[in-house]
């Protein structure tokens, strides 16, 4: 059994996120006396629709892995890459692979050792707390949200912990109002049923810490724990309590939670807008990691005839989009 770095790379995730890409997630491994790298990524079916059934692409799962070296030595590695390629090449002609879409993993820099073999692009960056330092609330916290911490302990704020998703009613309800407030795009419209089978497919891995006041849940964040990493992976809140900075509280417990534990880093994600990237540049004074994406045409005949087709319907709503028949 190899020794997989984070949640993202285990076969748990992409079972459990399979679905959100309407594909089945699959592991291709390569092991050769110079190495060992492991891939896991959702093939997804082209719809009959665009006229060429059988054919497919695939993407990663939600979240930040790509494929991965596991084992290697530096001398080595060079030529285990090219021998990768050249086996996954075939397997993706061999299973009618269209096009694939890769988002590497930010703090595990994959992209520096796969990145020649796709057509690679920075995409922002992610950030995150430093656990590893003494005292993270001091050393790496802005004065102004430690001063935001202790009013919502004073003001009354309690947590509670949620190992099993039975409040996943309460978060679900809440995030109904975040992701109408902030605008969210429907990929992340994470429903009620979705996310019970998170919970029973991602078992351990996964918890919930709530904000509770004045008897209501204001607050209510799903984090994701596995090897060195914790992960504040979503969030949703009541806006009527905003004031009393219950996610700031939730996210200094889960970071002590983590750093009790001997976790070495919380991720805080992206900030896809300016408000987002202030509220989390509050929580780290160093940790700031480039987020890159990969594409890969594999079939250009057949791509280029797919959107071809699509073009010629007036289909493609977004040119920037890959791969670009399903724009």
């Amino acid at each position: 059994m190899i020794n997989l770095p984070d949640v993202y790379f285990l076969p748990e995730w992409g079972n459990a996120y399979q679905d959100l890409e309407h594909g089945e997630a699959k592991i291709f491994e390569f092991t050769h006396e110079t190495g060992h790298i492991y891939y896991q990524f959702i093939k997804r079916e082209i719809p009959d629709k665009l006229g060429f059934p059988g054919y497919f692409d695939i993407i990663t799962p939600y979240g930040f892995s790509g494929p991965l070296v596991v084992g290697t030595s530096s001398r080595d590695k060079a030529c285990l890459l090219e021998l990768y390629f050249d086996a996954f090449r075939d397997y993706c002609l061999r299973e009618n692979i269209v096009s694939e879409y890769v988002r590497f993993n930010p703090w595990l820099k994959n992209h520096l050792d796969f990145g020649k073999f796709y057509d690679l692009n920075y995409n922002n960056f992610t950030l995150y707390t430093d656990l590893t330092v003494s005292d993270f609330f001091l050393d790496e916290y802005d004065s102004k949200i430690r001063t935001k911490i202790r009013k919502a302990i004073k003001s009354g704020v309690h947590l509670e912990y949620d190992f099993n998703g039975s409040s996943l009613n309460e978060f679900c309800r809440l995030y109904k109002n975040t992701l109408k407030k902030n605008d969210i795009p429907d990929y992340y419209h994470f429903e009620h049923d979705f996310l019970v089978r998170t919970f029973k497919r991602l078992d351990n891995i996964q918890f919930i810490i709530n904000a509770l006041y004045d008897g209501h849940c204001i607050t209510s964040a799903i984090f994701l724990t596995f090897g060195d990493y914790l992960h504040y992976h979503l969030v949703s809140n009541d806006y009527q309590y905003y004031s009393l900075n219950a996610n700031s509280l939730i996210l200094y417990e889960a970071a002590k939670w983590g750093q009790r534990r001997g976790k070495k880093q919380m991720h805080l994600g992206g900030a896809p807008t300016k408000e987002l990237l202030a509220f989390k540049k509050n929580f780290t004074k160093t940790g700031v990691c480039d987020f890159y994406i990969g594409r890969k045409i594999w079939n250009e005949d057949i791509y280029g005839k797919l959107v071809t087709n699509r073009l010629a319907k007036n289909e493609i709503n977004d040119n920037r989009y890959f791969p670009l028949y399903r724009g």
